[in-house]
C-alpha cells in the first residue's frame, strides 16, 4: 500500500512545481519514509511509464536532475484519487461495522454479578418482566402472576 502512497505523493509533489531528488524527499510527509535509496528507483520507474519527465541543468557548477509530472502523472494522480474516494467509503463502512458490532455486544454481554440482565440492556422492563426481588406481587402459592 505504501508504494502507492510514495508515487502519488512524488507526483503530487511535481505537480506543484519542477524539482529535484533532495528536494522531493524534503517535501513529501516524511511519515512516509521516503529516502534515496527508496526515491531514485521510484523515479526511474514513473519515468519509464511516461508519468514525469527528467530535464539536467547546472547547478552551483554541477548537474542536477530536475523532474516534472507530464499529462499521463497527472491522468494517475487523478486516478489515484478517485480510488482514494472509494477507498474512504470502504473504511467508513469497517469503521461503521465496528461501532455497531462493540455496541451490539455490550448489549448482548451478560449482566455482572448481582445486577439483572435486563439493567445491562438499555431496555425498559415491562409488565410481562419479573420484578428483580423473585417472586412477583399477588403471587398465588408461589407461582407467578403476570398482567
Amino acid at each position: 500500500m505504501k508504494r502507492g502512497f510514495l508515487e502519488a505523493c512524488v507526483l503530487a509533489t511535481l505537480r506543484r512545481r519542477e524539482s529535484y531528488g533532495y528536494q522531493i524527499i524534503k517535501d513529501v510527509p516524511a511519515s512516509l519514509g521516503l529516502t534515496e535509496s527508496s526515491l531514485y528507483p521510484l523515479l526511474k520507474r514513473l519515468q519509464g511509464g511516461g508519468l514525469i519527465a527528467v530535464r539536467t541543468a547546472e547547478h552551483n557548477g554541477r548537474l542536477r536532475k530536475y523532474y516534472r509530472i507530464t499529462e499521463s502523472g497527472q491522468e494517475r494522480l487523478r486516478a489515484f484519487l478517485a480510488e482514494q474516494d472509494e477507498v474512504r467509503g470502504l473504511y467508513r463502512y469497517v469503521e461503521e461495522s465496528m461501532v455497531a458490532s462493540s455496541q451490539s455486544a455490550s448489549e448482548d454481554a451478560p449482566a455482572p454479578a448481582g445486577v439483572p440482565a435486563i439493567a445491562c440492556s438499555g431496555a425498559a422492563p415491562s409488565s410481562a418482566d419479573p420484578p428483580a426481588g423473585g417472586t412477583p406481587p399477588g403471587a398465588v402459592d408461589g407461582a407467578p402472576v403476570w398482567a
